[in-house]
């Protein structure tokens, strides 16, 4: 029988009717538990803006916060960014984050955002909702910014911006784990206030059609972005170039979507890296990671080695190696970034709140 059904495909076919059942269960209980909690979700007295996706995965999150984190400290206000602080392992909790914490304390993520200049802070906390109670408490906050805060329904949002993907746009789209990338169903967009299309490495016009056949029946403004290298930045000191001087260079990175790194690296300085060095996300970049750096440049005979901003807090300089840090901005399409930061200061503009007691 095997000779002409094959059971491969029969398992197959099977496997596939199976995991789509698990993902529409799983879409369900995520459906029911968006009601349960938006029922109860706590109001803070203060503005809160989520920055957020649908999908498992980097869409550029961390840079988008910092753009925004930037521009409320030049407003005057006083953000407090909530965390949960992925694989960190504070003594307690909540944890406010200091710029000179050990990075498996806290998380890469949140000590990078620490270390933006100015009146911020950043606290780690599973309970995105505890956290905001306690800084409430010692850190008189004007604002919250949620970083992952899509599916953080406990507390309530003034704004919430979701990104977006090409790859969330096509293949992954309303793909719902397991049988995809997706956290929850197509309907959770609903919830989005403002979309944040990535582009990366598609053209902004393929993008626009994407959209525009995804994302019109949610009637929510749709703001087009990729993530720039602007220049690079020496470990430990000050020092920055443009380029350096078309030397041979090691790129490393211990993030989601490595591709991504090594053609902005490419796109940057004109020529690719003699190798890249890839860490899972989050890796800690410890000492059997440093030697394996050093074993590599040795190898390819380079002394320049290129890391993001995210894996640049877990090092430290090292001699014989130049460590440059890709400095990055976001590049945004047409008057996106007008948009945004307009969307952004209406939402933090001070309207009273009607604020429930947090129980």
């Amino acid at each position: 029988m095997s000779d002409w059904l094959p059971e491969s495909g029969i398992l197959k076919n099977a496997g596939d009717r199976a995991m789509h059942a698990a993902s529409r269960i799983y879409a369900r209980a995520m459906s029911l538990r968006q009601h349960y909690l938006l029922r109860r979700a706590w109001t803070a007295p203060v503005p809160v803006v989520s920055v957020g996706n649908i999908s498992m995965g980097g869409t550029g999150k961390t840079p988008v916060c910092a753009f925004l984190l930037k521009h409320l400290l030049a407003w005057g206000q006083r953000p407090v960014l909530l965390s949960r602080g992925y694989k960190a392992r504070p003594p307690h909790y909540p944890h406010p984050v200091h710029p000179l914490d050990d990075p498996g304390c806290c998380g890469d993520e949140p000590l990078m955002l620490a270390q933006i200049p100015g009146r911020l802070r950043v606290v780690v906390d599973p309970s995105r909702k505890r956290a905001a109670g306690w800084a409430l408490r010692h850190l008189r906050p004007s604002v919250f910014v949620l970083d992952d805060g899509f599916q953080h329904l406990r507390l309530h949002r003034d704004l919430d911006l979701v990104l977006l993907t090409a790859r969330d746009l096509q293949e992954d789209w309303d793909r719902v784990f397991p049988g995809g990338r997706w956290r929850e169903g197509v309907q959770a967009l609903k919830r989005a206030d403002l979309f944040l299309v990535n582009t990366r490495d598609k053209s902004v016009d393929e993008m626009k059609s994407l959209a525009d056949g995804r994302l019109r029946d949610f009637r929510k403004p749709v703001i087009f972005f990729r993530i720039k290298v602007n220049s690079l930045q020496r470990l430990g000191d000050k020092i920055s170039t443009y380029n350096i001087q078309s030397r041979q260079y090691l790129l490393i990175s211990a993030v989601a979507g490595p591709e991504k790194i090594f053609s902005s690296a490419w796109d940057f300085l004109g020529y690719p890296p003699v190798k890249h060095l890839i860490f899972p996300d989050h890796h800690p970049l410890e000492r059997r990671a440093v030697q394996e750096i050093f074993q590599s440049a040795r190898k390819m005979g380079v002394q320049d080695v290129l890391c993001t901003a995210k894996d640049a807090v877990k090092l430290r300089p090292q001699a014989g190696l130049n460590f440059w840090i890709l400095q990055t901005g976001l590049l945004f399409s047409e008057n996106g970034e007008e948009t945004l930061l307009e969307v952004v200061r209406h939402a933090c503009s001070g309207i009273e709140k009607q604020v429930r007691p947090d129980p």
